[in-house]
């Protein structure tokens, strides 16, 4: 929705710039950079940016904000990040920063029955819990004036009057054009109400109060009410066991998208530091993930 604003571009999730930046501001060599980003999948699946060679780490990622602001002829660039958030701020210390929240439980529901990269509610909340905590972290270094915080339920209740109170935050008037992203790919879905609180009917009651046993806390802070389910209680055995589903799981699902081989190629050359074959490893499952995207 920023991106289809007259006035405003947005790029796709920028992990490929936050990931090698460390909390302290510590920013990697760019000779190990550049070498990273070929075998980064969100920066070679959705990125279409010139890597100058001249460049330095931080003149090279403003340089790919500058390329997308130049590409579509807009004023401003805005990035969306889901994680490692005060490391944004650590680069572009004068960002104006939007954080939407969303019900951790939808969340969860989203991880595990779209996404299919959790199998428990445990670990999927966890993700959830994750990147609210960073949120908090970058929050209390910001004044006031430099971020907005929206919820997604009123997004999709109330879209023109959250989307008017983004662009006032932002400095610019809401546009109609921005409600069009819709028509930029089968991905792209209008914000519909019945994509709020899908976890009443499409978590079971066992997962949603696995989720609240984990982040029942965050969820009342955050304004959200907790299911009316008795209150679950998990032990350090508990966690053990979720371990291990989650790691059988994780398995099968590579396994069954790469193949036994190449599964075994990447757990090996990652664990042994061999970052050569590592990376052309990471190239070769590049080339099965990327045609499989949904666009």
């Amino acid at each position: 929705m920023l991106d289809h604003h007259p006035q405003l571009s947005c790029v796709d999730e920028v992990g490929y710039i936050t990931e090698l930046v460390s909390d302290d501001g510590d920013m990697p060599d760019v000779a190990t950079y550049r070498q990273w980003l070929e075998s980064d999948f969100i920066f070679q699946s959705c990125c279409d940016f010139t890597i100058d060679p001249d460049l330095d780490f931080y003149e090279l990622v403003n340089d790919f904000l500058c390329q997308q602001k130049d590409c579509s002829n807009k004023q401003a660039v805005g990035a969306i990040s889901h994680f490692d958030f005060i490391r944004l701020l650590k680069l572009w210390p004068d960002a104006r920063f939007i954080h939407m929240v969303r019900d951790g439980r939808d969340v969860a529901y989203s991880w595990m029955k779209e996404m299919h990269l959790f199998e428990n509610p445990w670990f999927a909340a966890e993700k959830w819990r994750e990147a609210e905590q960073a949120w908090e972290r970058l929050a209390q270094r910001l004044p006031e004036g430099q971020y907005l915080e929206i919820t997604y339920e009123d997004m999709v209740n109330d879209t023109v009057g959250t989307l008017t109170e983004v662009c006032q935050f932002l400095g610019v008037d809401y546009d109609a054009e921005m409600l069009k992203f819709s028509k930029a790919g089968s991905y792209f879905t209008l914000p519909d109400p019945k994509f709020s609180g899908l976890w009443r009917s499409h978590l079971s009651p066992w997962e949603i109060q696995v989720a609240e046993a984990n982040i029942s806390d965050l969820l009342i802070d955050r304004g959200y009410r907790l299911s009316e389910l008795p209150r679950l209680t998990v032990s350090s055995l508990d966690l053990k066991r979720f371990k291990l589903v989650e790691k059988v799981f994780m398995w099968r699902q590579r396994i069954g998208f790469f193949g036994l081989r190449l599964s075994a190629a990447e757990y090996f050359s990652r664990r042994l530091g061999l970052q050569g074959w590592h990376r052309r490893v990471k190239q070769n499952m590049h080339a099965i993930s990327i045609p499989a995207l949904k666009r």
